[in-house]
């Protein structure tokens, strides 16, 4: 038998812990965080659809 697909699954949006801004000033992955905060700048982020 075929699966059936859920074709009306939206994106499931989860929210950002603040605990995990510490981590910013403390210098860990300095470089990762510089290259996602400017591709984020440059692309953005994607379109959902309400």
């Amino acid at each position: 038998m075929k699966a059936i697909k859920n074709i009306n699954k939206k994106p499931t949006v989860l929210k950002v812990d603040k605990n995990l801004d510490n981590y910013l000033n403390k210098g860990l992955f300095k470089e990762k965080i510089d290259k996602a905060n400017e591709v984020l700048k440059s692309i953005g982020l994607p379109k959902f659809s309400k």
